[in-house]
């Protein structure tokens, strides 16, 4: 069942998901994107304050966002976003982490939208175990029904 703008409120408050995170899935992304050495030296992030690897803050927000994706937006009628408030990475995220997101309506604002579609401003953390390594406020655009 696809949920329209109208009944978005379906998706308030659920939990979805895991994903677990590897180390050469750390390294890899960060050689590509984020080549800082506590994302891509095993043995010099081992000194670190971190005491491992730890993930890229971008990758974290890719990893959420697949979580995102699996967990609510695939069956929303989404049309995209118009951004993100409120990007913090509390906690670093480490390989063997194991990632869990959860998501809050914070609003759905009809006026900025159109006879199309309505922008919903989703709450959404991404946790691992006791931790919380991601949080933000997304304004997705939802499709009316």
């Amino acid at each position: 069942m696809t949920v329209f703008f109208e009944d978005v409120d379906r998706w308030d408050g659920e939990s979805h998901g895991t994903y677990e995170v590897t180390e050469g899935e750390i390294v890899e992304f960060a050689e590509r994107y984020d080549p800082q050495w506590f994302h891509t030296d095993p043995e010099r992030a081992a000194e670190s304050p971190y005491g491992d690897l730890i993930a890229s803050g971008w990758h974290t927000a890719a990893m959420s966002m697949r979580l995102f994706v699996e967990g609510f937006l695939d069956e929303t009628a989404t049309m995209g976003a118009k951004g993100l408030d409120r990007l913090r990475w509390p906690a670093p995220v480490h390989p063997g982490d194991e990632l869990t997101i959860h998501s809050t309506i914070r609003g759905v604002d009809e006026e900025s939208g159109t006879e199309d579609y309505g922008v919903v401003r989703w709450g959404v953390e991404t946790t691992a175990g006791e931790k919380t390594v991601l949080a933000l406020e997304a304004l997705v655009l939802v499709a009316r029904a």
